[in-house]
């Protein structure tokens, strides 16, 4: 049976999610996909490129399997919550929450513990097929019926691939795959092979098949980057060469405080949400 999704918030993860869902209907086959906004502009766009169906917060569309909050932390959270609560019944609807650093704990306060709650930060990435999100889930989400738990797992492979974590988990993971880090990185080498001389778009080129095909020879061999590292870093060669000015440089720390970084972020907006 198809099931129907109700997204309150229409952003760019939503769309994501809702791209992927649309690709991948043999997957999870979907009836009806609503979704509110504050913007009707944003409304119109979604309706004519997905076909959803616009809602607003006074809709109260029957059978909607899964409810998922898809606004911004610094939005209001609970209110949103409480919306849920007065128009979907805990019986037949789960509640998915994209909200980055909102714990399920802070959703059960308004939903009730009885609610099914599962959370998840996507990547971006879904729309091409990639993308770890890590998922953790209340103890009612755990306890639902096959069919239920199932349909949820469906759900969730349409976008990415989905590790189910301990919650405290969650943060780190969402900290960690931005592919921002990638694109920075990218940016970086392709402004230094024009440096170099090379002209731009063949710095990119080079660039971009350089780093997908070290990534899949990286996957092929299942070894550790060190190991490859120290196949290609010859005594006195161009590879240790650079290794040396990267690590004068402080490459590695950078990467990692960046992370860092994004994860006390990631932490910081669930305590900041309404």
């Amino acid at each position: 049976m198809a099931s129907n999704l109700y997204f309150i918030g229409g952003g760019n993860m939503a769309e994501a999610i809702i791209t992927a869902v649309r690709k991948h209907d043999d997957r999870y086959p979907v009836d009806h996909i609503y979704v509110e906004d504050i913007s009707e502009a944003r409304l119109s766009y979604l309706e004519k490129t997905y076909q959803v169906t616009p809602a607003t917060p006074r809709d109260t569309p029957d059978n909607v399997d899964i409810a998922v909050i898809a606004v911004r932390p610094q939005d209001d959270v609970t209110g949103v919550a409480t919306s849920i609560v007065n128009r979907f019944d805990q019986r037949t609807t789960s509640v998915v929450s994209i909200v980055a650093g909102y714990t399920i704990a802070q959703l059960e306060r308004t939903l009730g513990g009885e609610r099914r709650i599962t959370r998840i930060i996507p990547n971006t990435l879904t729309t091409v097929d990639y993308g770890y999100s890590g998922v953790s889930s209340n103890q009612a989400a755990a306890d639902a019926p096959d069919s239920v738990r199932k349909g949820l797992d469906a759900w969730l492979s349409t976008f990415g691939k989905p590790l189910h974590v301990e919650e405290r988990l969650i943060d780190v993971i969402t900290g960690f795959y931005p592919p921002n880090l990638v694109y920075h990185f990218i940016d970086a080498y392709v402004d230094a092979g024009v440096l170099a001389g090379l002209p731009r778009d063949i710095s990119k080129a080079i660039a971009l098949d350089t780093v997908i095909g070290g990534t899949e020879l990286l996957k092929q061999r299942d070894v550790l980057p060190q190991v490859l590292l120290n196949i290609n870093n010859s005594p006195g060669g161009v590879g240790i060469t650079e290794a040396y000015t990267l690590n004068k440089t402080g490459f590695a720390a950078a990467i990692q405080s960046a992370v860092l970084a994004a994860v006390e972020r990631t932490t910081k907006l669930g305590k900041e949400a309404q």
